[in-house]
């Protein structure tokens, strides 16, 4: 298969790399974790895939390698019990959770950072995290609450520039550096 425009439209997105602006975690898109969540619960899996589709390509528009979201006081970082992992204590929203259907199960997102010890494949060295940063993460307890920032890396084999869908578990998974972590009191 010829990703040829996912190629361009990667190198666009180098080019303009100076240019990608940062964002606060509470400003992420709720509209493709919308379809997302929807596209698990529909028993049609020819509208479930649309829906999926129409996702990820929000997703990769706004997610672009090179993005830096960090935390605010409304929304922070947090340790979940998973490995190399961070959640935001934000989400889901008040908005997104009354956008539900049934089940009222959101679809999780994980941002998964990564080190020379703990790799992926198709990631490469300039998306690791730095030492003294992962350190202090791994140093912390599940629970912990970060004030900082992640930086989003591209992954060669994701569903989209830098994030995986994982259907079964309902989970977004983002390829993040984390670039500074604090803690701080919940």
């Amino acid at each position: 298969m010829i990703r040829a425009p996912r190629v361009a439209a990667l190198l666009i997105m180098i080019m303009l790399l100076p240019a990608v602006p940062f964002s606060h975690a509470h400003d992420l898109p709720e509209e493709p974790l919308v379809l997302l969540t929807e596209a698990a619960e529909d028993p049609c899996s020819i509208c479930a895939e649309q829906k999926r589709r129409q996702a990820f390509k929000i997703l990769d528009e706004y997610f672009v390698p090179g993005r830096e979201i960090g935390g605010s006081e409304t929304c922070r970082m947090m340790k979940p019990d998973r490995e190399n992992a961070l959640v935001l204590t934000c989400y889901p929203s008040a908005s997104l959770r009354d956008s539900l259907d049934h089940s009222g199960k959101a679809t999780q997102v994980v941002f998964t950072i990564y080190t020379p010890e703990n790799r992926l494949v198709g990631i490469p060295e300039s998306g690791y995290t730095g030492k003294a940063v992962y350190d202090l993460y791994r140093a912390s307890p599940a629970g912990t609450v970060f004030e900082g920032r992640i930086r989003f890396i591209e992954y060669a084999y994701g569903d989209g520039l830098t994030f995986n869908y994982f259907r079964q578990e309902n989970r977004l998974q983002f390829h993040c550096v984390a670039v500074e972590l604090k803690p701080v009191a919940p």
